[in-house]
């Protein structure tokens, strides 16, 4: 079948945004005339902008009002697409933007009623499988041969010039270990280690190694990153709140390891080659660790009752199982490939 204007509806969570990445690219190796448009919220805009495998991003805000919806229809219709793929497992909403839309093939995973508005439901695989598998099954499910799986997100200039003009304004040269500290989880407090271990590591970090820690962070993560600051001893660089997604990929791209949980930051540090140890609780990695094996550690110990998969835990068994020494271990062999590099 050959497609002169494809649709994707992409997802909401950053750490989904950067896996659909590869189902993007081939998309683009196999349809290669095809005038390809991602629509995405707002807030993961800036992961998508550089990809070559997109021709345009259609944005939509947050409003939900009938009057932004009728004209977002009006739109998608005035751009005459003929292929539809919903990259949502279960939303209802973009299954009838794209029927209102009249977009003639509308592809997705199959959904109770939301499949009557579907022309091609693909079936669910029962194994469990990495999220960048889930979405590249959608387009393995229209005869697509995947070839590459690769994740991506584009450099950016006046984001790395953003990142080195930071440094210098926190006294941190280009010859100081940095290390980089991601606390939060925007999913929920079931996905954070304890702030007051992550205090701890940062004060044995910067102990032990004469490191600069620096502290990532939304502007929700503020509060979270400020707990932390007040536990330690040291002093810590505070980047929470300071970082558009782009900052954030080039000042991590700066940092000789990345310390994080289950994150958005955390598949955003997956682009870049900066060694990674990631921290597991309440979540899977077999669905959502790093996609990349190289210099990447992920500390998951299996207790009774995970993956859960809940936003709040009131027991949290699997990350105080996850002592501050587990991470130094891990955090040595890499430091000190670092030094001796």
């Amino acid at each position: 079948m050959r497609y002169e204007r494809i649709l994707v509806k992409g997802v909401n969570w950053i750490g989904d945004a950067i896996f659909i990445t590869p189902a993007l690219s081939a998309l683009r190796s196999s349809f290669p005339e095809a005038k390809i448009n991602l629509l995405v919220p707002e807030k993961v805009t800036e992961i998508y902008e550089g990809n070559p495998d997109i021709d345009e991003l259609i944005v939509h805000g947050r409003g939900r009002g009938l009057k932004k919806r009728i004209r977002l229809i009006g739109t998608l219709r005035e751009k005459k697409f003929d292929l539809g793929i919903i990259m949502q497992s279960s939303s209802y909403e973009p299954a009838i933007l794209f029927y209102l839309a009249r977009i003639p093939e509308r592809v997705g995973y199959s959904h109770s009623l939301r499949n009557l508005l579907l022309t091609k439901v693909v079936k669910r695989s029962e194994e469990t499988q990495h999220e960048v598998n889930f979405f590249l099954g959608l387009i393995q499910a229209l005869g697509v041969e995947i070839t590459r799986r690769e994740i991506f997100m584009a450099e950016d200039g006046e984001a790395k010039e953003w990142a080195r003009n930071f440094l210098i304004k926190n006294d941190c040269g280009e010859d100081d270990l940095l290390i980089g500290i991601f606390p939060g989880a925007y999913f929920g407090p079931a996905k954070r280690w304890f702030l007051e271990r992550y205090a701890t590591l940062a004060d044995s970090l910067i102990k032990s190694y004469r490191a600069r820690v620096v502290l990532f962070g939304g502007k929700n993560d503020l509060p979270l990153v400020q707990k932390i600051i007040d536990k330690m001893t040291a002093n810590p660089i505070n980047a929470a709140g300071k970082t558009s997604l782009k900052q954030l990929r080039a000042l991590i791209e700066r940092c000789r390891l990345f310390i994080t949980n289950d994150s958005g930051p955390l598949q955003i540090a997956s682009t870049t080659k900066t060694p990674i140890v990631a921290l597991f609780g309440s979540s899977d990695p077999k669905k959502t660790r790093p996609w990349r094996k190289e210099d990447c550690t992920i500390i998951y110990k299996k207790v009774s009752c995970n993956p859960c998969f809940r936003r709040k835990c009131k027991s949290l068994a699997c990350f105080k199982a996850i002592t501050v020494e587990d991470i130094l271990r891990t955090a040595e062999k890499y430091l000190r490939k670092e030094k001796d590099g």
